[in-house]
């Protein structure tokens, strides 16, 4: 009788103190869906089985410490099945389900937005150097026209068209001065070149 209080003692030592039938937890001894594995492959079977539970509710793996409160557990798989199923974080994995289309909704439209934005950026980023280059060459054209025709009085407002410049027949002192009002700089540019050109 010695020898077999022993082997009890030994027994009861192997168990963690949630599985001794503790009526304070949830999971005392009931039997039944995984039985009280022993050693080597059944212990490997019945973490398999714990992990399944978990990917199939929760999607994702148990923890250390979640896989050992169920190894050493004999609650049925239906019972840690319905205790996940039960879980905070399952109503949570639930809910952020129900969201998932209207997030994806709302990225996708985050997206497009910021293509738009992108494209409105390059379109104004275009027209500016656009305007840089064409700037550019008016400059590079009155500065011309100042070095070969040595005509200082060729401004920046005239150019723009707010100045008026009035051009007469040198050979008839009598002849009365005809005003030109070209539209445009260009257009008086053209008019100044053609006539200085004659």
């Amino acid at each position: 009788s010695t020898i077999c209080n022993i082997i009890l003692c030994m027994q009861d030592a192997d168990v963690p103190m949630w599985d001794k039938g503790d009526k304070t937890d949830d999971y005392a001894k009931g039997g039944g869906g995984f039985p009280m594995f022993g050693m080597g492959s059944e212990k490997g079977e019945k973490s398999s089985a714990i992990e399944e539970a978990y990917e199939l509710v929760l999607g994702r793996k148990p923890t250390s410490r979640e896989q050992s409160y169920y190894r050493y557990s004999s609650a049925k798989k239906e019972e840690i099945l319905k205790k996940l199923l039960n879980s905070d974080e399952h109503k949570e994995v639930i809910k952020k389900g129900r969201d998932y289309p209207e997030l994806e909704d709302r990225e996708k439209l985050g997206q497009s937005t910021i293509l738009k934005l992108k494209h409105s950026i390059e379109d104004q980023q275009s027209e500016v150097n656009e305007m840089k280059s064409m700037l550019e060459q008016k400059n590079r054209e009155i500065a011309i026209l100042r070095e070969e025709k040595n005509i200082p009085f060729v401004t920046q407002s005239f150019l723009e068209g707010k100045g008026s410049v009035y051009y007469g027949n040198v050979e008839s002192k009598n002849s009365t001065p005809e005003p030109q009002l070209p539209l445009s700089w260009l257009d008086k540019l053209s008019y100044f070149i053609q006539k200085i050109s004659k």
